[in-house]
């Protein structure tokens, strides 16, 4: 609320005053103050505190509503309800008038440096409600004006009380408002409260109270855990190195599968097979050299090698002579690095266009229509956020010709329109 001090503002006044309170004794006005004060308090509790300014004038009150004015009329009927149906087992009755009325008010800081109100706003106010009778709500012609726009249902509920002359010999026509009915409910709806929010309890635990005897100890479990954790973190890369790598260079990921030989007795194979009979024995030339012998291998392993190169039954089996043209292409392929993928394209969405503002200030008030679509009355609206283009705007008052203007509204700009109603 500081940063709206030394303003004026257009809202609704809603003055009370404590029926013959300067008549009772010092006990009575501090029995009527208290509770007088916590009647209010329930009444103007579903406001914000940065939309009300509640000014004390010791025998009542008056708060001024910086915001909506239907909270003006909601919080006057009921705080007239709530002292109406007040059950008095002792001390005196509490009786209050009430008058109501919109109109500019300033906003300075008193002596005590707090914000407090001044202006037309709240003088007229208290003049309306000098002409109250106990236990009536009188509301001024320029809040029935703005008000009976709203909803029809709230223009049933104030009636004409004709012209009063204050002592400065100023007319006002003022209007009283009867009794709510059940089924009246706001236009606006009441934002619901924000839940509060929350942080889990945190448990920090004590730190742990280290003696000079248990240090070796600790120490040398702090650096088990520094030798482990470099160890986790390599051991996960190599991993994914190593599945890299069993990868062809189209991309596609090998499979090795590890076939193990199963228990069998081991049999003893001769050293070489007797020769064929359709196949005559060459004798080795004398000016040959004789091949070494070879070592024996163990029978494991001539076993595996013998299932690798022997084929399946049904499969044609392949010759030894392997064609040099088709081995050349397949060797290269097996040896060339594994070729990096083309970086995929990634489609940018543009972002949407920010909205514009549209500042109305309307005196005294006057219904908003923006491209002939209806937006409110002002006050209490305020700001309107628009799309960015062109815009018709059309303020209406009553009687008064329109005031009708294009604006061209940028993205993030705010454009405000100032208009006065003259005869």
């Amino acid at each position: 609320m500081a940063e709206h001090t030394n303003r004026t503002f257009i809202c609704s006044v809603l003055f009370l005053d404590i029926v013959d309170y300067s008549l009772r004794s010092v006990a009575e006005q501090i029995a009527l103050k208290e509770r007088f004060n916590a009647v209010l308090t329930e009444a103007i509790a579903g406001v914000a505190t940065d939309d009300r300014i509640i000014l004390d004038t010791g025998d009542g009150a008056a708060v001024s509503f910086l915001g909506d004015p239907e909270d003006t009329l909601f919080a006057g009927m009921s705080l007239r309800d709530a002292v109406a149906g007040q059950d008095v087992t002792s001390g005196p009755q509490l009786q209050i008038r009430v008058g109501v009325n919109l109109g500019p008010v300033r906003l300075v800081k008193d002596i005590n440096g707090q914000p407090n109100i001044i202006g037309d706003g709240i003088n007229v106010a208290q003049r309306v409600m000098s002409f109250a009778e106990p236990g009536q709500i009188l509301v001024s012609r320029s809040y029935y004006d703005v008000m009976a726009r709203l909803s029809e249902d709230y223009g049933k509920l104030f009636h004409y009380e004709g012209a009063k002359t204050d002592k400065h010999v100023r007319e006002h026509e003022v209007y009283a408002i009867s009794s709510a009915p059940s089924n009246l409910r706001r236009t606006v709806p009441v934002p619901a409260p924000k839940p509060t929010l929350r942080l889990p309890k945190l448990h920090i635990p004590k730190f742990l109270k280290l003696r000079p005897r248990t240090w070796p100890d600790t120490l040398a479990v702090n650096g088990k855990l520094l030798v482990a954790a470099p160890l986790a973190f390599t051991l996960i890369v190599g991993t994914g190195d190593i599945a890299r790598s069993h990868r062809n260079s189209d991309g596609e990921a090998r499979t090795v599968v590890l076939v193990a030989s199963p228990a069998a007795p081991e049999v003893e194979a001769p050293e070489s097979a007797p020769p064929q009979a359709d196949e005559p024995e060459v004798p080795p030339q004398a000016d040959e050299p004789k091949a070494p012998p070879r070592a024996r291998e163990p029978a494991t392993a001539r076993r595996a090698r013998d299932a690798v190169a022997t084929p399946k039954a049904g499969a044609p089996v392949q010759t030894a002579s392997v064609n040099e043209t088709e081995a050349a292409p397949k060797a290269k392929e097996v040896a060339s690095p594994l070729r990096p993928r083309e970086p995929e394209s990634v489609a940018t969405i543009p972002a949407p266009p920010r909205e514009a503002t549209l500042n109305i200030v309307a005196l005294p008030w006057a219904e908003v229509f923006v491209d002939g679509t209806r937006q409110g009355v002002s006050p209490p609206l305020r700001a309107i956020p628009l799309r960015p283009g062109r815009h018709r705007v059309e303020l209406r008052n009553g009687s008064f010709p329109a005031h009708i203007e294009t604006v061209e509204l940028k993205p993030g700009t705010e454009l405000s329109i100032t208009h006065r109603f003259r005869r």
